[in-house]
């Protein structure tokens, strides 16, 4: 039979209330605010995204552990949180080539082209023709009609002047845009009529004509020499224009700082910007000097806890960034660079270190950061309420860990390029937080004196023990 001591059985208990203290995920009923989504989801299930603000990044933990959204029964909705997207609309012209298009040569030498586009192919309303031509230095009038429902011809927009000024400056239009409003049906039969197809050229050439008396000129007549040709086509395009939505992520954003103190350390020349934030992501701070011409090297360190000191000997504080900030502004040379690039961080406090040598003090005027802006993209139920829930109640545990939801059509639409909808957050409500019931043994022993204490006892203990068994084994013969 194995015996157990009493110091074991201790030690046994000890670890069994202190062990089971890892992280986990922050119940719903532990954050402190809950702020309103306002979101249009008529329609259906949307994708949403809602933007996280200074007032969220200042009371929530690093990496958003503790943020949740809530539906109108209190349950999470499953969520992810990635950088921010800025969504910019930009036109992007589609076009398609006119097949079997019909000529008819007009008895004042003009041309009518007749055309008709299959509304099944092209389902989309065109917004103007191109008329391809291998011509140079020209200008050509077309006028644009359609066929309407009586079998009548309607003009469609004002006559297109077509032209090609390549004599004078690389200048070339060959479009015949259609009039926005109103907006015509898809396909139907279309007639271009250009008016006189032919151009004249002016030739290099003149034909000189000279009359001799003798040897002796006695009249000279030049003509300019003027070559005519057809208004060659070489084919007809028709096309129309899309809003195609271009994502980039929201980074470089500059947001203020919420205080900054200068303080000069003549003895050891340099200049200490004490800076404090909301605590938003920031992956750079810029400077704002009144000086010109200057150049000095610059880091950003650490925060500092109130019970760090600067004695000899100390550690160093951590340098989250170095740079050298500098601004030229000389006989045309213009110059500048005050941002200091640092690691994504979210402290409540920076120190912004200038070196200035034996040069004087630089007069800082402001500092801003800069850093990338955060979004909550969640899945949208019509006639549902939704609320953000975040902050961390209680500060004695923080070590929460990010809730693992399922993910997977949120995912998948994301990666197929949906734009979610726009959400926005109404006013922070704090709300009553339900306190974390821990067994009695687990607060008992998580007290760090009580720790300390009952481990200097153990030890004091242990060490008497071996001492007692040494004395045994000493005089065992």
């Amino acid at each position: 039979m194995t015996r157990h001591s009493p110091l074991g059985r201790l030690l046994v208990v000890i670890l069994a209330a202190v062990g089971p203290c890892h992280a986990h995920a922050a119940p719903v009923d532990q954050l402190r605010y809950r702020r309103p989504i306002a979101v249009d989801a008529s329609g259906g299930e949307e994708l949403v995204a809602v933007g996280l603000d200074a007032e969220v990044a200042a009371a929530t933990e690093t990496g958003f552990p503790d943020l949740r959204v809530i539906d109108g029964a209190g349950q999470e909705v499953s969520r992810i949180v990635r950088r921010a997207s800025v969504v910019k609309m930009r036109s992007v012209r589609r076009s398609f080539p006119v097949h079997q298009t019909r000529l008819k040569p007009l008895p004042g030498g003009g041309l009518e082209i007749e055309l008709t586009i299959d509304p099944e192919k092209h389902p989309v309303s065109i917004d103007g023709f191109r008329i391809e031509t291998p011509l140079r230095n020209f200008e050509q009038a077309v006028q644009v009609q359609r066929l309407d429902e009586a079998g009548g011809w309607k003009s469609v927009g004002d006559e297109a002047l077509l032209f090609d000024y390549s004599q004078y400056m690389d200048t070339r239009q060959l479009d015949v845009p259609l009039p926005k409003e109103p907006r015509l049906p898809a396909g139907g039969t279309w007639r271009i009529t250009v008016d006189e197809p032919t151009i004249e050229q002016q030739s290099t050439l003149s034909e000189v004509v000279r009359t001799l008396e003798g040897t002796a000129e006695t009249s000279r007549k030049e003509k300019t020499i003027v070559a005519r040709q057809p208004f060659r086509i070489d084919s007809i395009q028709a096309w129309h224009t899309d809003e195609a939505a271009e994502v980039k992520a929201a980074d470089g954003i500059e947001m203020p700082v919420a205080a900054f103190r200068v303080e000069e350390e003549p003895e050891e020349k340099r200049t200490r910007v004490r800076v404090t934030s909301g605590r938003e992501p920031i992956t750079a701070l810029r400077l704002s000097v009144a000086d010109r011409n200057f150049g000095r090297p610059v880091r950003v360190e650490a925060p500092q806890t109130a019970t760090r000191n600067r004695e000899a000997g100390s550690r160093p504080p951590p340098i989250l960034g170095a740079a050298r900030v500098h601004r030229i502004d000389l006989r045309g040379i213009s110059s500048e660079a005050l941002a200091i690039t640092i690691p994504e961080s979210r402290y409540p406090d920076y120190e912004i270190v200038i070196d200035n040598a034996d040069s004087p003090p630089l007069d800082i005027t402001g500092v801003t950061a800069v850093g990338p802006a955060y979004e909550v993209v969640f899945l949208a139920r019509p006639g549902m309420a939704y609320r953000l829930a975040y902050g961390v109640g209680s500060a004695e545990d923080r070590s929460f860990a990010t809730p693992q939801y399922d993910t997977v059509a949120i995912d998948a639409a994301l990666g197929a390029g949906k734009v979610p909808l726009e959400g926005a957050l109404g006013a922070a409500e704090e709300v009553a937080v339900v306190p974390v019931e821990r067994p009695w043994l687990a607060r008992l022993f998580g007290d760090p004196w009580l720790i300390g204490g009952t481990i200097l006892v153990l030890a004091v203990l242990l060490g008497f023990s071996l001492f007692t068994a040494a004395k045994r084994l000493d005089g065992t013969p």
